[in-house]
């Protein structure tokens, strides 16, 4: 049997394209948002309803994927119904542009949070559970950067996070990557897995 694979974001082409290639795969599927907002609820409904129609084995959450028990149970149930964690993909999605003299400290925290603070706790959170299962791939979708300095900043960091986790957990069974979300995603993620 395939072993599940996790997929956290917001919705949108590159999450779906994923999860029809994983459902084409015979994959079992884990779907969650990055955010409990309303526009992430209905886009991945939206694709946990394609799932379903194809017969393919899913487990959609709407959750805060920044809250590491919400993402930890998710996960945990998700191997529970379907054996041990083969993969990770995580799309930020795309980030607005904000212009400099318009960007707030409220609008930029909520924004680092639920983009880069919510790939960060999937990843921690997936760690142990793909090394206890002898390995896998982390992957982190890239969207074409913002052109606004406040939303690059969160850009810049999500760029290099690919990299910097290779060369942190160098040794250890995690296969970090970056997949561009205007190139061939699907194919570049199954070309990953185990």
């Amino acid at each position: 049997m395939n072993r599940p694979v996790a997929l956290v974001g917001p919705g949108g082409p590159p999450l779906r394209g994923l999860a029809l290639a994983l459902a084409e795969a015979a994959r079992p599927i884990g779907l969650t948002t990055l955010a409990p907002a309303r526009d992430h609820e209905f886009a991945t409904a939206s694709i946990a309803n394609e799932l379903w129609a194809l017969g393919a084995d899913h487990l959609h959450r709407v959750l805060d994927a920044a809250d590491p028990a919400a993402l930890g149970a998710f996960l945990a149930e998700l191997e529970d119904r379907f054996g041990p964690l083969a993969a990770l993909a995580v799309d930020p999605g795309p980030l607005p542009d904000i212009p400099f003299d318009e960007f707030s400290i409220d609008e930029w925290l909520p924004l680092a949070r639920e983009r880069l603070g919510a790939t960060l706790v999937a990843i921690r959170c997936a760690a142990p559970l793909l090394e206890r299962a002898g390995g896998g791939p982390v992957a982190i979708v890239r969207h074409p950067a913002p052109a606004t300095a406040a939303p690059a900043l969160i850009d810049a960091a999500l760029a290099q996070l690919p990299a910097a986790l290779e060369a942190e957990l160098a040794g250890r069974p995690l296969r970090p990557a970056a997949l561009d979300a205007a190139g061939d995603l699907a194919a570049a993620f199954l070309s990953l897995l185990p």
